[in-house]
């Protein structure tokens, strides 16, 4: 078993969320994220925590995602994918997203209310082409989950003007 494949294993444990939670807020960085990525020989993209509405109990549900530049759909913006790894099914938090569309990001070490658009059809390719260009690892994914769903893509605006970035 690769180390990867351990990381993500804890990592999907309520202690290990927990742990990558709690990095995530205090340090900014993610190890599950970090192995992740150099696993896949990918670049490492520091992450987000986004908080979400529960859509049947409403109590606040926070994930680590990684995030992306979105700036040429709206400046300012970034960017979210609704991967789950290529399961037939959207995770919880795209759910919730659709549900309720505004959420409070964790970004460079403090909380940000967003609103959030979930983009479709032509206004999801230009962005779907740079994400998939920075992690192809997308693209593996929606091949598997293509009969059953197309991944959402998300973009979040900062409620408060703030102008949101991610790598390039």
């Amino acid at each position: 078993m690769k180390f990867s494949q351990l990381a993500v294993r804890l990592a999907v444990t309520p202690f290990g969320a927990a742990l990558d939670r709690w990095a995530v807020r205090f340090t900014g960085e993610s190890p599950v994220s970090w192995v992740f990525a150099k696993s896949e020989g990918v670049d490492y993209n520091p992450p987000i925590l986004l908080t979400t509405r529960g859509r049947a109990t409403g109590r606040d549900r926070t994930v680590v995602l990684p995030h992306f530049r979105a700036g040429h759909v709206t400046p300012g913006a970034i960017a979210i994918v609704g991967s789950r790894g290529g399961m037939p099914t959207d995770p919880h938090w795209a759910r919730n997203l659709r549900a309720h569309p505004e959420a409070r990001i964790w970004y460079e070490r403090r909380e940000i209310p967003v609103d959030v658009q979930l983009l479709e059809g032509s206004a999801r390719e230009p962005l779907w082409k740079t994400i998939t260009e920075r992690s192809p690892v997308y693209l593996a994914y929606q091949t598997r989950a293509a009969e059953h769903r197309e991944i959402p893509v998300f973009v979040l605006v900062a409620k408060d003007g703030t102008q949101l970035e991610a790598p390039e």
